[in-house]
């Protein structure tokens, strides 16, 4: 199966297609080995893919991804903080960071 973020990549609709949504929610609870998740812990979780995927594609710029996902910088830094997103673009709590940065995109 081809991993998630390089279909993600090439997709001009930003991952927001239904189909994709799907995939991430089920390799979510494959990788956890449960059947369901609470609404805030999946919430959480996207948004932290979300988080991690900007970061990659300003190469760590921390304030050109705020301004790519439309938010205020000391609000990413305080949201990065609760969900456990490092600056090594990935999740600290136990996962490893998640390879090399996509495909250069414009930021700030």
């Amino acid at each position: 199966m081809e991993p998630l973020e390089s279909k993600l990549a090439g997709r001009g609709d930003g991952g927001r297609s239904e189909a994709l949504l799907e995939q991430l929610y089920r390799c979510a609870l494959e990788g956890e080995g449960r059947s369901s998740f609470e609404l805030r812990e999946w919430v959480d979780r996207a948004e932290a893919w979300r988080i991690v995927t900007a970061l990659r594609e300003c190469r760590g710029n921390r304030s050109a991804a705020a301004r790519l996902l439309g938010t205020g910088r000391r609000t990413l830094y305080t949201k990065m903080e609760r969900l456990g997103v490092g600056p090594a673009w990935g999740l600290v709590r136990g996962r490893e960071a998640a390879g090399p940065p996509l495909r250069a995109r414009r930021c700030g």
